[in-house]
């Protein structure tokens, strides 16, 4: 989850969960919520591998990642910043919660009104592998 040096934004893994993405509004302040990964689930990537994401496995990188929220996976494309408090990201029982204030830009409008329309179903995070076994 934490940006990359460009050089190595290519070898990026990238996984999407669908479930259901909250959405809230108060005042100016438009925020959705869901999960971007869930423990335990056995996900099947592209028919090559089946992967489990363990309990545990961005505790390290929400202690120190100034994390950043991107549409679509593009660093260009701003969402929110942990830093800036309009990500904030948590570990629970279920997963990767996370919750963004959306911007009051294009790209931010523009998630408003997919999530709204049911266009934008779920969540997604990029991340380099630390630790792995393979079965």
């Amino acid at each position: 989850m934490p940006r990359k040096p460009s050089s190595e934004a290519a070898d990026a893994e990238k996984r999407s969960v669908v479930s259901p993405v909250e959405f809230r509004a108060s005042g100016d302040l438009v925020t959705v919520a869901g999960y971007a990964a869930v423990f335990g689930d056995t996900v099947d990537i592209g028919g090559y591998f089946r992967e489990v994401i363990a309990r545990g496995a961005f505790t390290e990188t929400l202690k120190s990642a100034d994390v950043r929220a991107y549409f679509d996976h593009d660093p260009g494309r701003v969402l929110g910043r942990k830093s800036a408090g309009t990500l904030r990201l948590s570990e629970d029982s279920k997963g990767l919660a996370v919750e963004i204030d959306l911007p009051d830009t294009s790209d931010g409008r523009d998630v408003q009104a997919l999530i709204k329309r049911g266009d934008i179903s779920g969540m997604s995070f990029g991340f380099v592998v630390t630790r792995q076994e393979w079965d």
